[in-house]
C-alpha cells in the first residue's frame, strides 16, 4: 500500500468518526431526549470514536515501521556473481 492510499484510506475513517461525533453533538445540542439524559456519554463516545481511529493510524504506522527496520536490518539474500555452464 503507497503512502498515499493508506492517507486516503485514514482519512476515510477519520472523516466517518467526526461525522459520528458530530451527530451525536448535534443530536444533544438540537435536544434529543436519550441523549440528553446522557450528556457525559455523548461526549465520551465522540471523543471514542475520534480516538480510536487516531489510535489505529498510530499503531498502524509503529507497526509499518518495526517492519520495515526489520526488513532494512535482514541480511539480503546473495545473488549469483557469474554464469557457468553446466556439463550437460
Amino acid at each position: 500500500m503507497t503512502v498515499s492510499l493508506w492517507l486516503k484510506a485514514r482519512a476515510v475513517e477519520l472523516g466517518a468518526s467526526l461525522c459520528t461525533a458530530g451527530i451525536l453533538i448535534a443530536g444533544l445540542a438540537a435536544g434529543v431526549p436519550f441523549l440528553r439524559a446522557r450528556i457525559p456519554e455523548t461526549f465520551l463516545y465522540g471523543f471514542c470514536c475520534v480516538a480510536a481511529v487516531v489510535l489505529r493510524a498510530a499503531i498502524d504506522l509503529a507497526v509499518r515501521g518495526a517492519a520495515l527496520v526489520a526488513r532494512a536490518l535482514t541480511p539480503m539474500a546473495r545473488v549469483a556473481t557469474r554464469v557457468e555452464l553446466s556439463g550437460a
